[in-house]
């Protein structure tokens, strides 16, 4: 969660940080660390004496056994993994009362073989306060110490003495999540305020080393919020020269721009440049949008998917006519209240026609905040957007006179440079001095995402009836998945030849012959289709359907893909 902190109180104090600190930080961020797990290891800068002495011991231990420092087998110690807890905005801990250490504390736990350090404290942070979606305020890791285990009984056997060789990382939960113990290791889960941590934590020697934690985490939400103030001048820079030549850049028309951002919701560029031009050609402007029946809109559409897309542009054409006399509204207040469009939409269309200082964030800049700013949170949760927009508003304040550049700008580099599902061309890339995730090796593994529910699959059987060449057709209701929209016969689940010709026989169709079957499939955001299409000669056109030859279909009916594609059946 990205946030404009820049003083913390701690106590009855403030907390100040030092120039040594600051010059230790931005060091750090020069070093590439490397994703194996010794030498990531080694790139830890320590920043206390006490580190140093600590950090050296365990590199001296990892040198002599090697992998065996991952597991709690080894008696002289071994690699454990923590997670400081904290609230968004780093007013409170969320602390574990340990019985074995008889005081509330932090999560933890051993490595227990295993090299994904991180991983571990976030595995180990649910286990311990039942949280279900803490996440890293970096993949940095932020204190390595040495910390001894007294003589104890665990689960009812008396254990040694040992020692913890401890790496932490700072995580960030929020203070509604549930809260359970585990009964046989902690008898309570709290948020502790900043202010009260003395109280509650009776071990003397662990105070200073959350205090250290706590001024690091803080230093790392200052040091994020300086990374997107640092963007605008290199985007600004490097987007003249490498921008796209794209037909909806040409115009600082709201209509066109508008336009374009809503054909580009989850369609390529190449593929939405034509439709773009043709589009234009039929509806130049709002009226003719406004004025249009829903059917030809859908024509120009086809092709394009997730047709609401074209239900919600007419509908927000006839707003502008009616209640704004043809004339785009200029505000993102009355924008973002046209039906079909978001944050993301409106602020685009301010930003780029208005040069009004809206943040336009849709997944890729979401994408280009995170890995810069090396922030663990997904991506796809609305307070992580919300947090990136505000963040954002101050980069754009503070360079009003190109807001437009600015949106369009981060919009590119995600598109292009800062790209998805693969690596990223960080040596293209005009911000690479500043990025965090880059410095700390984790643009690979950012964004992160919450993990989308798995397709609930449908099974369909779609008819082609024909009689006299010409084949049966109907609107689909005006709610629901394809509202409204023409589409073939169909029934849920999948028919035998048998079931197929007694359907037809239902809907008054006399069926003749059964010509042919072929399977397809079409896949939604959330649902899957399984179907199975036949083709029937009948002997009779209900009056029930539209009744069409194929080039009467093509032409004037408009079938969006999970029904076109069945063509090929005639």
């Amino acid at each position: 969660m990205i946030c404009l902190c820049w003083n913390f109180t701690i106590g009855n104090g403030k907390l100040v940080y030092k120039r040594e600190e600051v010059i230790i930080l931005r060091n750090t961020l020069k070093e590439q660390a490397i994703p194996d797990w010794r030498e990531r290891l080694e790139s830890y800068k320590p920043q206390t004496s006490q580190e140093q002495q600590d950090f050296f011991v365990i590199l001296s231990e990892i040198q002599k056994d090697g992998e065996a420092v991952l597991f709690r087998e080894r008696e002289q110690g071994h690699i454990t993994c923590s997670g400081f807890v904290m609230t968004p905005e780093l007013d409170a801990f969320l602390m574990v009362y340990h019985n074995i250490y008889q005081s509330f504390s932090w999560t933890g736990g051993h490595a227990d073989g295993s090299t994904d350090f991180l991983g571990t404290a976030i595995r180990e942070a649910k286990e311990e306060t039942g949280v279900q979606n803490p996440f890293p305020l970096t993949g940095a890791i932020l204190s390595v110490d040495i910390l001894p285990v007294a003589a104890h009984e665990r689960h009812g056997k008396s254990v040694a003495a040992y020692t913890h060789y401890n790496i932490t990382y700072g995580l960030i939960a929020n203070r509604k999540e549930t809260l359970c113990i585990q009964p046989d290791e902690n008898s309570a889960v709290q948020w502790v305020a900043v202010e009260e941590l003395e109280k509650y934590v009776t071990e003397s020697h662990m105070l200073p080393i959350y205090q250290k934690i706590m001024e690091r985490m803080c230093m790392w939400k200052t040091t994020q919020t300086l990374k997107l103030l640092q963007l605008a001048l290199p985007i600004l820079t490097w987007y003249p020269t490498h921008a796209r030549d794209l037909p909806w850049r040409q115009t600082k028309d709201p209509y066109r721009v508008w336009l374009s951002e809503i054909m580009l919701q989850q369609t390529r560029v190449e593929a939405v440049k034509n439709y773009y031009q043709r589009f234009l050609t039929v509806f130049p402007d709002v009226r003719a949008l406004a004025n249009a029946e829903q059917d030809l809109v859908n024509k120009y559409w086809e092709g394009l998917g997730y047709y609401s897309r074209a239900k919600n542009l007419r509908k927000a054409a006839q707003i502008i006519s009616t209640k704004y006399d043809g004339v785009f509204p200029k505000t993102l207040e009355e924008i973002a209240k046209l039906p079909g469009i978001g944050s993301y939409t409106a602020g685009a269309i301010c930003s780029i026609c208005y040069g009004t200082a809206t943040p336009a964030v849709d997944g890729n800049v979401m994408r280009v905040v995170a890995r810069v700013t090396d922030c663990f949170c997904e991506i796809n949760r609305s307070a992580m957007k919300a947090a990136v927009i505000s963040g954002l508003e101050k980069v754009y304040q503070q360079n009003s006179n190109e807001c437009d550049m600015l949106t369009q700008g981060l919009m590119e580099l995600g598109a292009t440079v800062c790209l998805p599902n693969g690596k990223p061309l960080c040596d293209k890339c005009p911000i690479s001095r500043a990025c965090l995730g880059l410095a700390f090796q984790d643009v690979e593994r950012l964004p992160i995402r919450v993990e989308k529910k798995k397709r609930r699959k449908e099974q369909y059987t779609v008819f082609l009836l024909c009689c006299d060449e010409k084949y049966a057709i109907r609107k689909r209701k005006d709610t629901g998945l394809l509202a409204g929209l023409w589409e073939y016969l169909n029934v849920s689940g999948i028919c035998t030849a048998e079931e197929a010709i007694t359907q037809a026989a239902a809907w008054q169709c006399q069926p003749i012959d059964f010509v042919r079957t072929v399977e397809k499939k079409h896949i939604f955001t959330h649902i899957e289709w399984e179907m199975v299409g036949v083709t029937i000669r009948c002997g009779r056109q209900d009056e029930h359907f539209v009744w069409k030859t194929e080039s009467e279909i093509q032409q004037d009916y408009f079938l969006p893909t999970a029904f076109r594609q069945f063509m090929d059946l005639k």
